[in-house]
């Protein structure tokens, strides 16, 4: 399938017809609905006092099954994973668009109807938590410079029109009259905002920074595949594999040698922080995302410092974090270089203080004095910009601040 790259990089998404190919789709149709009932086995075991009796799926607006999880995928469903997230159409198509042509599967859900209606949906938002992310400025700048490092998939088994879109959103800011909308009602309809009509089958791909909601949870049957494929990943427990097919299986082993490679790398980056190398700094960024221009440098350099963040927050139990960032550092997010338990144990405690002193003031950089505010992120008032590049938050300014430290 033709992929226009340009029309994604301007529009912030795609759709594309007839992913899923007519005579495949009634087979994934029983397999999601295997899947479904499996996971609803799994809710009602795990409800809570007071909880009705089908646990989570009574509640939740939008039931999401995650297809890793242990006994969803087996004979019967492998190939909702075999006929979509990792056939070679699919991965051809990531290979397309990302920024690097070696896509690793992210998070594999499905994303169902609830059991009773929940008009207005998520509210309008990018999927951008600046916290450990990076302002929106220099976000948009890498994906125009560089492509995306990520793109999501909405890939619905039956007529889907629940996601809407703004065009273009996804790289520039919110606009003054998007705000006033947003302030005064994040699930109403915005100036600029489309519907996404998807037919059964049909796919549309996206970028995270695009602003976008899901309009209406209704009971109307809904079987939709959901999650991306990104330029780094991390797959630690394959069990899920076992009953895919060997060819399947060893898609995800691959993405374990990447995602092995690409620790090492910024681990070799950040040892050549503690060692002042300056050369060795900019071709440890080249190793872990290659041909990276400056605005794609200046991002792995912020996501660099929220990583040694996480590395302070786990090997030095005198630096001061909030419970978000512990919870944070608890968990991985490869998307940002965000490794999780284990990474940090490569680093001594000494070496882990070396690192935060030589990023400590590109972190200050990236901070207000004051908490700010803006709507449609991921996070809530926070001190860290949603929007400013800050003038010295750049990879060169980096190295150059190292002459600085004592």
């Amino acid at each position: 399938m033709k992929i226009d790259r340009d029309l994604f990089i301007d529009q912030g998404y795609l759709v594309l017809r007839n992913i899923i190919p007519n005579d495949k789709l009634q087979s994934m149709r029983e397999s999601c609905d295997l899947i479904l009932e499996r996971q609803k086995v799994n809710w009602a075991r795990e409800r809570k006092p007071g909880d009705p009796s089908g646990g989570m799926y009574e509640i939740v607006r939008q039931p999401r099954v995650l297809m890793e999880k242990p006994g969803i995928i087996d004979e019967q469903t492998s190939n909702v994973i075999e006929d979509f997230w990792v056939a070679d159409e699919t991965l051809d198509m990531a290979s397309s668009l990302l920024c690097n042509p070696e896509p690793n599967i992210t998070t594999m859900m499905m994303m169902c109807n609830p059991v009773k209606n929940h008009p207005g949906g998520t509210g309008w938002h990018r999927d951008v938590h600046p916290i450990d992310m990076a302002p929106m400025d220099a976000l948009s700048a890498d994906l125009v410079e560089n492509g995306p490092r990520y793109t999501q998939w909405n890939v619905p088994m039956y007529d889907d029109s629940v996601l809407w879109v703004v065009p273009g959103s996804h790289r520039r800011r919110n606009t003054q009259q998007e705000n006033s909308e947003f302030i005064e009602d994040l699930k109403k309809p915005v100036t600029g905002g489309i519907p996404v009509e998807l037919n059964a089958g049909d796919g549309v791909v996206y970028s995270n920074f695009l602003l976008h909601t899901g309009s209406n949870y209704m009971t109307k049957k809904r079987r939709t595949l959901h999650g991306g494929h990104a330029i780094f990943g991390n797959y630690p427990e394959l069990g899920f594999t076992d009953n895919l097919a060997p060819w399947a299986r060893e898609k995800f082993e691959e993405s374990v040698v990447n995602s092995n490679r690409d620790k090492d790398a910024t681990e070799t980056t950040l040892r050549a922080v503690i060692n002042k190398d300056p050369d060795g700094y900019r071709k440890g960024l080249e190793s872990i995302q290659p041909g990276a221009g400056p605005a794609g440098k200046t991002v792995l350099t912020i996501y660099l410092s929220k990583a040694v963040i996480h590395i302070m927050a786990l090997n030095d139990p005198e630096f001061q974090v909030t419970e978000s960032t512990l919870a944070r550092a608890m968990t991985d997010h490869p998307i940002t270089l965000n490794w999780g338990p284990g990474f940090n144990k490569r680093f001594t405690v000494e070496e882990s203080r070396i690192l935060w002193d030589r990023f400590k003031d590109m972190d200050a950089l990236l901070q207000d004095d004051n908490e700010i505010y803006e709507p449609a992120f991921q996070n809530g008032p926070m001190c860290y910009y949603f929007n400013e590049l800050p003038e010295g938050v750049d990879t060169e300014s980096f190295i150059s601040s190292w002459n600085n430290d004592l």
